[in-house]
């Protein structure tokens, strides 16, 4: 009975379908109502052509799944190969995870190590200190060079004066002296520094107050100098040159032959004392001090550039003396020797000096100085040494007649070797001073240096002079 019911069911599955199929081929439009096969119920022609329709579409519709594949092409042309992304209905893998970086270790300093870096910087500043003054070493070289150009193979000719007046005023129990000056060779004397005349000076023809001091004696054999301007270490010692060493007006007409160079570098405002122990040994101080009158850092009286001079004078004869002498120096250069050897620094320097009246009417004479200078933390070693002859009254009375062979203040040795003069020249000079009456005469003079400023690339040098003194 069961099999023959779903047979039956079957069959009514069948016709329906096969009604629909029969109606939509007529285009029936008729809309009478179909009892329902499977359950008995009526329906419509319209909804029995819907629903075979939906049966129809249903049938028609197949849903395929697609997979969609990106692919990135590079706006440019690399030479990177192309890459295709991953599928994207598949979400991206997460990112890595970040470690953070391990904390730095604790530093551990030994004492030794903080020794050595100790030691480090002060070496470090050292160096820095001695390149520093080679900086300023090296600036006034230049500027040395630039007052010095000259060429020993031109010939020049140059005129100039140097006027003096000199006042004397007693005042209480002693003098007071105060000189004008007015001068306009100062060009001359940085034409060739060892080769320097003894009458020039810087100025350009203003009249001004060269000198002024105030002398006065402390007892019968003390003797006391107070300069307030343009002191000089002949105000209070012997320079035991007496033939040649004339401050310009007479005598030598170098200055490196005006008086040993030991002198020279002892110059400006300060204070002196002479004292005679007996007829034959006398001991003079003094200190003088160039940038007394600036109250600026590194100038002042005693915060600048001095020179302080000790010696002991001997006296062998009439006549005839020796001395022995020590200066020491800051930035205060002699000015009458190479440029090295006037670039100032540190110095103690040591002089010998003599002179021996042989007879009437010849004298000799002459002198050795050593300097050991400190410049920039550079250990130098100069020498200047010279020996003269001289013949008072030759060829009439007051004449004098003057020879002088020598060499200017030259760096001999350094602790860097690099200042160090090339060559040792000689300084020869003569001059033959004549006097015409008691306030006029004329000096004509000639020097001759055989490697000025001591370099072995300079040529020899003549320098010729004439000076006309006028005394009043």
């Amino acid at each position: 009975m069961k099999i023959w019911n779903y047979q039956l069911n079957w069959l009514r599955i069948a016709a329906s379908g096969l009604i629909a199929t029969l109606l939509l081929a007529s285009d029936v439009r008729a809309t009478p109502s179909i009892t329902n096969l499977e359950n008995g119920s009526q329906v419509s022609s319209p909804q029995l052509i819907a629903l075979a329709a939906r049966k129809k579409k249903r049938k028609r519709v197949v849903r395929k799944k697609v997979r969609v594949r990106t692919q990135v092409r590079p706006a440019t042309t690399s030479n990177v190969p192309t890459t295709f992304p991953a599928d994207v209905t598949q979400s991206p893998p997460p990112p890595p995870p970040v470690t953070p970086p391990p904390a730095p270790a604790e530093p551990s300093i030994t004492r030794e190590e903080v020794e050595a870096l100790r030691k480090s910087n002060q070496e470090l500043r050292e160096e820095l200190i001695r390149v520093d003054g080679k900086t300023t070493e090296t600036n006034k070289k230049i500027e040395q060079l630039d007052k010095q150009q000259f060429s020993t193979t031109d010939r020049n000719t140059a005129a100039g004066y140097r006027a003096r007046l000199e006042l004397s005023t007693g005042l209480g129990s002693g003098t007071l002296t105060t000189r004008l000056q007015a001068d306009n060779l100062g060009s001359a004397t940085a034409a060739i520094p060892d080769g320097s005349l003894s009458w020039t000076g810087d100025g350009d023809g203003t009249i001004g107050i060269d000198a002024l001091k105030y002398e006065f004696p402390l007892s019968p054999q003390t003797q006391v100098v107070v300069a307030a301007n343009a002191g000089a270490s002949d105000d209070f010692t012997d320079t035991i040159n007496p033939y040649f060493d004339g401050e310009g007006a007479s005598g030598s007409i170098s200055a490196f032959g005006n008086r040993p160079s030991i002198y020279e570098t002892v110059q400006g405002t300060g204070v002196g004392i002479r004292h005679k122990f007996s007829d034959t040994t006398e001991f003079s101080l003094g200190y003088l001090a160039s940038n007394a009158n600036q109250p600026t850092a590194g100038n002042g009286l005693f915060g600048g550039s001095y020179g302080a001079l000790a010696q002991l004078t001997f006296k062998t004869g009439e006549n005839s003396k020796i001395g022995l002498t020590y200066s020491r120096t800051l930035n205060a250069d002699p000015g009458t020797g190479s440029t090295n050897a006037n670039l100032g620094g540190l110095s103690n320097n040591f002089g010998l000096q003599g002179s021996f009246q042989l007879s009437p009417q010849f004298a000799l004479g002459g002198w050795g100085g050593y300097t050991q200078n400190q410049l920039a933390g550079v250990d130098r070693q100069i020498w200047n040494w010279g020996v003269t002859v001289a013949a008072p009254n030759f060829g009439g009375e007051g004449n004098l007649a003057g020879l002088l062979v020598g060499q200017s203040p030259r760096v001999t040795s350094s602790s860097d070797g690099t200042t160090v003069d090339t060559k040792a020249g000689l300084h020869i000079e003569g001059f033959y001073q004549v006097k015409l009456n008691d306030n006029l005469s004329i000096t004509p003079g000639i020097i001759y240096l055989t490697a000025p400023n001591h370099d072995v690339n300079s040529q020899p040098a003549v320098i010729g002079a004439l000076r006309t003194t006028f005394t009043f």
